[in-house]
């Protein structure tokens, strides 16, 4: 049985250009309508930075039903990455519209800078599934409690409770985890689960983690 795939916020990577001040020129030679260069918000972001890392902040008009934008790249080594897109007029973007934003982005600015600039475009998809984000073993163990639980209980059962252990000393032994929006995400869209229960889920399943990482360092 395979998972159906979840809609996430994508990432887009300006990467191995010459020097990141030239990726900075070819993206703003892209620049024109309905995007524009935000030079005040920039000089902003850049002098309250940490570090010495540069930021360009470009304006996407208004279109559709999608708000004005200003979406913030963040140097990267030698090249940039999106670190946000923030509306001007609503609270939040959400995945569709921010993926749309980007994407337009990516189309009208980055992808003609990269041909004159030397440089890759790296935009990761827009679905992903439960194997992209952990090992095989924990996601084994993730779906097999999932599809035997009673939904209505949780882990409750011994035997489901035996299940979602198997799951969790799993995860606290691989190198990716889930974090609990993304467990949480997959428990209600692709199994299932009540909100409820799966956000009860969650916050047992950060605990656990966090008592087993407490009990590894006690014993060392």
């Amino acid at each position: 049985m395979t998972d159906k795939n979840i809609e996430v916020f994508q990432n887009l990577h300006l990467k191995g250009g010459a020097t990141a001040s030239s990726v900075r020129a070819s993206i703003l030679a892209q620049v024109q309508k309905p995007w524009h260069h935000d030079l005040e918000r920039e000089r902003d972001i850049r002098d309250h930075a940490i570090h010495d890392e540069d930021a360009i902040v470009l304006v996407r008009d208004s279109f559709d039903d999608v708000d004005e934008s200003g979406l913030v790249l963040w140097q990267d080594g030698d090249g940039y990455k999106v670190s946000n897109i923030v509306p001007r007029n609503v609270g939040e973007l959400g995945i569709n519209k921010y993926n749309a934003i980007l994407r337009d982005f990516a189309a009208r600015i980055a992808e003609p800078a990269s041909r004159t600039g030397g440089f890759e475009v790296e935009l990761s998809s827009p679905y992903q599934s439960l194997d992209d984000w952990i090992e095989a073993e924990p996601a084994a163990a993730l779906r097999r409690f999932s599809r035997l639980a009673n939904k209505s209980t949780g882990a409750a059962h011994p035997m489901d409770r035996d299940r979602w252990y198997t799951f969790l000393i799993a995860t606290h032994d691989a190198s990716k985890r889930l974090d609990t929006d993304q467990l949480v995400r997959w428990l209600v869209e692709v199994e299932q689960w009540s909100n409820d229960k799966a956000h009860e889920l969650a916050i047992d399943y950060e605990f656990a983690l966090g008592l087993l990482e407490q009990y590894d360092r006690s014993r060392s």
